[in-house]
């Protein structure tokens, strides 16, 4: 990172890649880099590698897909491997974590340091871009709506912006199923903001149409925004319930009940599809 960029940098910009720099040396190459939740990370990397499928029988070209917040690279590795005939790009605010990325030498990917806020990335170029948990880490909601617009500008018409976010109605959910079974409120994290879904369907109405998940016509594999939230009922209400403790992840009770149909709004991992206008 250049002395420049640093000296620019907020006490908010500071905290982040602070955080991330000690999840790139705990974690590296592991899935678990930006999420400790095995469960989690698998289900949000099949929510994207399916729709990456879905486009390319639907569209029947080569796709160019932004991973923005890639962090180690870890989803871009498996749809790269995937899917050698498509067009990869990964951004991340992170050097720490570009690092890990880069040493992975991704076939037919491009990575580059960069702020959501304020991509270096031409208009009208790409076909999808996704996130995975990478607005919350904004922590100005001036400066997600800055986000949201940039997403708009990189995409083409047409384009999809699958975004795999953390919002405030499925925690609220989650807590007050925590509080009926005496157990406390879970927060954010001091690093993230999570959304609110009525300021973000208002501040993308003139850049987005929201697709409805159910109607995106595949056969195999079912879209669900709540696609985690019977999952997140389980492992952070009953099992501690039962348990009488905290929230464990990846326990063997969590994982045994993960076959379960999402239902409900149990979870602030929600994923949307929105196509540019």
């Amino acid at each position: 990172m250049s002395s420049d960029r640093e000296t620019n940098l907020t006490a908010s910009d500071r905290l982040i890649l602070d955080h991330y720099r000690q999840v790139a040396a705990t974690h590296g190459f592991s899935s678990r880099s930006s999420m400790e939740d095995d469960v989690v990370r698998a289900r949000e990397v099949e929510w994207i590698r399916q729709f990456c499928l879905l486009l390319r029988r639907q569209w029947d070209k080569s796709l160019r897909v932004l991973d923005l917040g890639c962090g180690n690279g870890y989803t871009l590795s498996l749809l790269a491997q995937d899917n050698p005939q498509e067009h990869f790009w990964g951004v991340d605010f992170s050097q720490d974590l570009l690092a890990i990325a880069s040493e992975r030498k991704i076939p037919n990917c491009v990575l580059a340091q960069g702020d959501a806020r304020h991509l270096n990335l031409d208009d009208d170029f790409f076909d999808l871009v996704y996130t995975e948990r990478c607005l919350i880490n904004i922590l100005d909601w001036a400066e997600q709506q800055a986000a949201l617009q940039e997403i708009a500008r990189v995409l083409r018409r047409g384009g999809f912006y699958v975004m795999i976010e953390c919002f405030l109605d499925g925690l609220e959910s989650n807590n007050k199923a925590r509080a009926e079974c005496g157990l406390s409120a879970i927060k954010e994290a001091h690093h993230n903001k999570y959304l609110e879904a009525d300021l973000i369907r208002e501040a993308i109405s003139g850049l987005f149409t929201i697709v409805d998940p159910s109607n995106l016509g595949s056969d195999r594999f079912t879209f669900q925004s709540n696609f985690l939230s019977s999952y997140y009922f389980v492992s952070r209400v009953l099992y501690p319930a039962i348990a009488k403790g905290e929230v464990a992840r990846n326990s063997e009770i969590a994982r045994f009940f993960s076959f379960l149909p999402a239902v409900g709004n149990y979870s602030p991992i929600q994923a949307y599809v929105l196509r540019k206008k």
